[in-house]
């Protein structure tokens, strides 16, 4: 019977890691758009004035409520509208940088949008610091304002507003300052944008105030957007489970909007928490606070953006919302709070075990407050969670010790009745009762503990507190294989050792199968993350102790 379980549990195990790749294959993820070269501050040129897009098609609505339809101006007040003009814009552009520690970010006062969004701790696959801003040449900048009327967006977009400051550095004697960028336009259109930043915070408070001035007859509408996509991605064995993209939080249910499923604008109403660009790793969330009446998703000219409708009366806003641009950790998740922890995904399968998968996280970093090491924390986990499951597994040994006593008994009830399965099975059951053997006995703690086993593989793929962790020697990130295979060829080792230990029960078939295991356990572990081999091997270890005990010291 454990035998059987094992197997099955191999089988199981394989059947779920090939359906990600049938997935992959089958339903793969957005088409990547190339990038333009990045330039640093000091190389970015003032653009041109941005030709005026075409007017807006009416928006599609796939959440619940009514889609927010977009006046067009009143035939009095079409004279008032801008739309017809092409301002020339005066100034120069000037770049403010921010220093908060955790995310330095990089503003341009031409639209008072964002142009960089740097993490100084993390780094991409080529070695180079993240930047969550990926600017493709014609597209928008993240935090674009955006009104319903295109010369109005003109002037959002590429006007010089004054900024308070060229630069602010926080510092623990100032935690926290404000950036202000005002545009006064000769039309008499102003706008206010205003930006909070906190040390060593992600978050950053914004507020935005529109007075339309000579334009407030004509009932525009305005939105703040992010996009059209999102830094920090990396090449992962996980890519196939993981959604990179808009994800919307709304109606407590997490959204996640593919490009294909886009034609113009969707709008998310009702109970709104967040929208997001996000990736495996990284994530800029847009989350309303005051003066926001929905959220949206928005294709142009092929590119994705996330954004929020802003609340409008005669022309005039005045907003507060929130800006979240940095890493996918659980801890800081949970701790700016407005369910921001919803970010994470774990794929289909994952989220069945979430709930086991964030005590498992938070025990890691427990350890690694200790350690300072997540290889010795994954370790120490090892031996908590086989502390926990003693009991049981002690059980289930001394099980399939008593059914290894018993097996000559078996033989002899299935020679003596040949062909009646039936008096077989009565037979048995007397003598296991006589006996006291549980045939399910040796069961148990292995099925408990596939659970805890399928947390942890989610866990180590799709968490960042993991991505890069070192632990000794070859192993530099616990997140990805071992390079040299070695982790994986010790681990099937002690797998060979344990089944040798093991009573040898079932047909000889089956035997024979369950001798091929460690070497099919050690292939398919050859492209797991090595911190998953590192628990399973010393799980392994642990386990032989365990059963050296039992099968050869114990004489009970």
């Amino acid at each position: 019977m454990e035998n059987r379980v094992l197997l099955a549990f191999v089988l199981s195990l394989a059947v779920f890691v090939g359906w990600g790749y049938f997935l992959a294959e089958v339903q793969p993820p957005p088409e990547k758009i190339d990038t333009v070269k990045k330039q640093t501050p000091e190389e970015i040129p003032a653009p041109p004035p941005a030709p005026m897009p075409a007017p807006k098609k009416a928006p599609v609505m796939l959440a619940p409520g009514q889609p927010a339809a977009v006046p067009a101006p009143a035939a009095d007040t079409e004279k008032a509208s801008p739309s017809t003009a092409q301002p020339q814009f005066t100034g120069k552009e000037v770049l403010v940088k921010v220093f908060n520690g955790r995310a330095n970010m990089v503003f341009s006062n031409r639209g008072g949008t964002l142009r960089e969004v740097i993490l100084p701790q993390y780094k991409s696959d080529l070695g180079e610091i993240v930047n969550l801003v990926e600017h493709e040449e014609g597209s928008k900048w993240p935090l674009s304002l955006e009104s319903s009327d295109p010369g109005i967006s003109n002037i959002l977009q590429n006007a010089f507003y004054e900024p308070s400051a060229t630069t602010l550095t926080l510092t623990e004697s100032i935690p926290t300052g404000t950036l202000t960028f005002h545009l006064k336009h000769e039309s008499g259109f102003e706008v206010v944008r205003e930006f909070t930043f906190h040390l060593n915070n992600f978050m950053v408070d914004a507020k935005t105030r529109i007075n339309p001035g000579p334009y407030a007859a004509n009932n525009f509408q305005y939105s703040v957007l992010w996009g059209p996509s999102l830094g920090g991605k990396v090449e992962s064995q996980t890519d196939m489970f993981v959604f990179s993209g808009p994800t919307t939080f709304a109606n407590n249910e997490r959204i996640e909007t593919p490009a294909e499923d886009v034609t113009d604008i969707v709008h998310y109403t009702g109970n709104v928490n967040w929208t997001a660009f996000q990736n495996k790793y990284f994530a800029a969330a847009l989350i309303p606070v005051n003066g926001v009446k929905s959220t949206l998703v928005q294709k142009e000219d092929g590119k994705l953006y996330v954004g929020l409708d802003l609340e409008s009366v005669q022309s005039a806003t005045n907003s507060s919302y929130l800006i979240y641009t940095g890493t996918k950790q659980l801890q800081v998740l949970e701790d700016s709070g407005h369910k921001l922890f919803r970010l994470l995904d774990y794929g289909w399968f994952g989220n069945k075990v979430a709930f086991l998968v964030k005590p498992l996280l938070k025990t890691l970093e427990y350890f690694h407050g200790i350690t300072g090491n997540y290889g010795w924390s994954i370790i120490f986990l090892t031996f908590i969670i086989k502390l926990i499951f003693f009991p049981l597994t002690h059980k289930s040994f001394k099980s399939m010790k008593g059914m290894q006593k018993v097996q000559p008994y078996v033989k002899l009830i299935q020679e003596r009745n040949k062909g009646d399965r039936q008096k077989i099975n009565e037979e048995m059951l007397e003598l296991y009762k006589k006996h006291k053997v549980n045939p399910l006995g040796g069961c148990l703690p292995m099925l408990l503990q596939i659970p805890v086993f399928i947390a942890l593989y989610h866990a180590l793929f799709f968490s960042i507190e993991l991505r890069g962790a070192p632990f000794m020697g070859w192993i530099q990130d616990l997140s990805v294989s071992d390079p040299y295979y070695v982790t994986p060829v010790i681990m099937g080792a002690t797998m060979f050792i344990q089944q040798r230990l093991s009573p040898s029960v079932g047909d000889p078939v089956q035997q024979k199968i369950m001798m091929f295991l460690p070497i099919i356990f050690t292939f398919l572990f050859l492209s797991f993350p090595s911190g998953l081999v590192i628990y399973w091997t010393v799980n392994n270890i642990l386990t032989i102790s365990q059963q050296y005990y039992i099968y050869k010291i114990a004489k009970d």
